[in-house]
């Protein structure tokens, strides 16, 4: 039930990204799903393991996943002219994960610093 609870939220953000590309290519639609996914796998092994909890991982699941979200409520309701505004705006979606990928990426790596500095102060 706990892992279903920690799932949810990352079943549903691939459910609208998928949506949002109107099922036109299943493969461009997992390309856009691919952070939300990668994020849901280390929060479930970060869940099994029985170590330290998995701050880093943690932070890197949440905000990839809220920015690809962030981006495609944008482009869904046309915030700013997010979908209209632009001739070439689809092109996001192409870098819409790579993006992620590194927002997630610089997250996760600060709270692991955080985590092992607080530790390490703890400790002392």
């Amino acid at each position: 039930m706990k892992t279903m609870l920690l799932a949810a939220p990352f079943l549903l953000a691939i459910a609208l990204a998928i949506y949002v590309q109107g099922g036109d290519s299943v493969g461009f639609a997992a390309w856009n799903a691919l952070p939300m996914i990668v994020g849901l796998c280390m929060i479930l092994i970060g869940h099994r393991t029985r170590t330290a909890p998995p701050w880093g991982r943690t932070a890197f699941a949440v905000v990839a996943t809220l920015f690809v979200v962030w981006f495609h409520l944008a482009w869904l309701f046309d915030w700013g002219g997010a979908k209209t505004g632009s001739s070439t705006s689809a092109l996001a979606f192409i870098f819409i994960p790579f993006w992620a990928f590194v927002l997630g990426g610089v997250a996760g790596l600060l709270a692991w610093a955080i985590r092992r500095f607080a530790c390490r102060r703890a400790m002392s």
